[in-house]
């Protein structure tokens, strides 16, 4: 009876030891604020590309929008980031991934490789 209270005692302790709370919670941030920027800037891009082409009669302003270059650094960085995060979660869910601390640092590093590489291509 002593022997099993003590391993359950030291299997919480393994996972108190194991699990940082802020990553999954930072990821999960990180998801819901690039879901509403790719809510709001998606249908604008669309909706400036129309304009653009003159499928909306006596709109300027959105034409321009199309054109802008931080809208389209702004969709790109959240495409990447909600793309890559939700990918995780599916990991997750699978079972595929245990250490949830390495998949978040993973990620996190190729989207912002990938970031630069995108923003490289915009500003060149």
């Amino acid at each position: 009876m002593a022997s099993t209270s003590l391993q359950t005692s030291k299997n919480v302790q393994e996972v108190k030891v194991k699990q940082r709370p802020f990553v999954g919670y930072i990821a999960w941030i990180v998801q819901r604020v690039t879901a509403l920027i790719l809510l709001f800037c998606l249908p604008l891009k669309i909706y400036s590309g129309y304009a653009i082409v003159g499928k909306l009669p006596g709109i300027g302003i959105f034409s321009s929008l199309h054109l802008n270059a931080f809208l389209d650094a702004l969709l790109i960085f959240a495409l990447i980031f909600h793309a890559l995060y939700g990918f995780r979660v599916i990991l997750i869910d699978v079972g595929i991934v245990k250490d949830n601390r390495s998949v978040f640092t993973i990620f996190t590093v190729i989207g912002a490789v990938l970031c630069a590489l995108m923003f490289y291509v915009i500003v060149s």
